[in-house]
């Protein structure tokens, strides 16, 4: 609810340099924990920008980040402090935390006063409400009743505006896979098995081959040395569809839980992201000096296995388990499919469950 607030209110911003300005010391103390925390660089004034904010801000106040006004600073001086901070380069979002008192102006109508373009975000430490919006000089700037709660809708925005700048690459074609025959072989298992089932061998390296998956053979993969044990896999969503899961693979998979997944179809940025998106990502990087594995094979099998379950919705389960990532190269060694026949379903579709109790049994 905190991110959808300010996502409806504010831009993204459009880096993760986010500037605290309070008048109350602790607080702003905690915003700044919260933020590092959540891996948003809290900035800290310099140079020029420094120098004014000492013209502003009263004696006993803090100008190195986050910046401490202290309960005695005017609404014109806070709102003042507010508009020289958003106005630096380097700050890309702006969290303005106040308690109002009796002894100074009215600090929240100086936030609504302040002519800030950046992302603003408010915390009101008095308020009632987890979150409200507010008038702002530039349209409306959400207020949080909590220095975290700023904090962490600031953190979503901020992955959010990097998902959206990110290169956006288009969906391989791959003109090597033949989709029809791959349906074929999937109709073929449904004419005996109606209900659906595990593949038998036979299909399964059928179905990968016509994908262009490399998949050896247990003698083959016993000459096989070095390299990283992955995981691919992909498991269907009823609402979402085919997710592709990527982790560390081999017999350490459910023991370590290294996973991650994203929606099919992927992308190379898509596929590329998934790989570094597990924390034993470093291993296929050559981690310490060891041998680094074949990225760009990797990607390729990731994005094949992706079009293959947005190829055949009957896929309901795949997984090549392990998939040794080399120097050169990337090859499943055991794989399993599980198929089963598509009836169209409304996820949202709500359905009467009926309870069958026994009977009591006269005396």
């Amino acid at each position: 609810v905190e991110a959808t607030a300010l996502l409806a209110a504010q831009p993204p911003p459009v880096g993760r340099s986010v500037a605290i300005v309070s008048n109350v010391g602790g607080a702003g103390v905690l915003a700044a924990d919260a933020c590092t925390d959540l891996g948003l660089a809290v900035h800290h004034p310099r140079g020029q920008l420094k120098r004014k904010l000492h013209a502003l801000v009263p004696g006993g106040g803090v100008v190195a980040g986050p910046v401490d006004t202290t309960a005695t600073v005017s609404r014109d001086d806070f709102r003042q402090v507010l508009e020289l901070i958003a106005a630096d380069e380097d700050v890309d979002a702006l969290i303005a935390l106040v308690l109002p008192t009796g002894a100074t102006g009215d600090l929240v109508a100086a936030i609504q006063e302040a002519d800030v373009s950046i992302t603003l975000t408010a915390v009101i430490l008095n308020q009632t409400e987890a979150v409200r919006l507010l008038d702002a000089k530039n349209g409306k700037a959400p207020a949080y009743g909590y220095p975290e709660a700023a904090a962490g809708a600031l953190a979503r925005a901020a992955r959010y505006g990097e998902w959206r700048s990110a290169p956006h690459t288009p969906v391989p074609g791959f003109s090597d896979v033949d989709a029809a025959g791959a349906r074929a072989v999937i109709r073929g298992f449904l004419a005996h098995a109606p209900d659906g089932g595990w593949l038998p061998p036979a299909d399964v390296t059928a179905l990968l081959r016509l994908y262009g998956i490399p998949l050896v053979s247990e003698t083959e993969a016993r000459t096989i040395t070095g390299g990283t044990e992955v995981i691919i896999g992909v498991q269907d969503d009823q609402m979402f569809g085919p997710l592709v899961v990527f982790g560390l693979g081999g017999v350490a998979t459910e023991v370590l839980a290294d996973h991650a997944a994203r929606l099919a179809p992927l992308t190379e940025t898509d596929a590329d992201t998934l790989i570094n998106s597990i924390r034993s990502a470093p291993l296929l990087h050559g981690h310490r000096g060891s041998a680094a594995a074949d990225i760009p094979a990797l990607r390729d099998v990731l994005m094949r296995v992706s079009r293959l379950a947005d190829d055949l919705p009957e896929v309901t389960e795949l997984d090549l388990n392990p998939v040794i990532a080399r120097q050169l190269g990337a090859v499943a060694v055991d794989a399993r499919i599980r198929v089963t026949p598509q009836v169209p379903q409304d996820p949202f579709l709500r359905r009467l469950r009926l309870t069958c109790r026994p009977r009591s049994r006269p005396d």
